[in-house]
């Protein structure tokens, strides 16, 4: 089997199960609904996965590796707590407009019983470094007082919830002459002026 050929088998099936995990969960999730959604036979699936936990981690380490190095490099730079903020924002969104199930396929994973291991692969150190900013912030006079925890939370609420509710939201706002991809695009300043009234002394 060549290259090119395996890469795309394992690519339709890498599709195929994360639209069954994000449909059914994990348990739900069954190794012959992933191969008649990639269109393959499932010892054509078993060939490239041997098992469903395989599969399932496969996934979830890619969604991950998408999502969390970008904020590791942000968090890394000479920026303000403000500035890194801000620029986790639209990184978010940018990665979040190819990628809108990554949200959701993590939270599913981190509060599925069995598979609550996967709790300890998630960076906190990364909230960690983003709370110091905040308090190296503050004692310099350039943020005001909030509880850095509880802002931390509030921000990331504010971007998963979109994703995370979309049809909830597209359905709201049918026939007003939003688009979600607009309403999206313009929640990157929305928040940010968010974070600026809240922050700013």
């Amino acid at each position: 089997m060549s290259n090119e050929i395996e890469n795309t088998t394992e690519t339709k099936i890498l599709a195929a199960a994360e639209i069954i995990f994000l449909r059914d969960g994990y348990a739900g999730s069954r190794m012959q609904d992933i191969a008649d959604t990639a269109g393959i036979n499932k010892a054509m699936l078993h060939y490239y996965f041997r098992n469903k936990d395989k599969l399932f981690e496969q996934i979830f380490e890619k969604n991950k590796n998408i999502l969390f190095p970008l904020f590791k490099e942000i968090l890394e730079g000479d920026y303000s707590f403000i500035e890194t903020i801000n620029f986790m924002i639209e990184k978010y969104y940018e990665v979040l407009k190819v990628n809108p199930f990554i949200p959701l396929f993590i939270m599913n994973a981190v509060n599925d019983p069995q598979k609550a291991s996967f709790l300890d692969k998630l960076p906190y150190q990364l909230i960690r470094k983003l709370a110091e900013k905040y308090i190296a912030d503050f004692s310099k006079g350039i943020v005001k007082q909030v509880n850095p925890f509880q802002f931390i939370i509030s921000v990331l609420g504010m971007c998963f919830f979109p994703f995370m509710a979309k049809p909830i939201i597209k359905k709201a706002f049918v026939g007003s002459g939003f688009e979600f991809d607009n309403l999206m695009e313009q929640r990157v300043s929305e928040l940010k002026s968010y974070v600026s009234l809240i922050l700013k002394p």
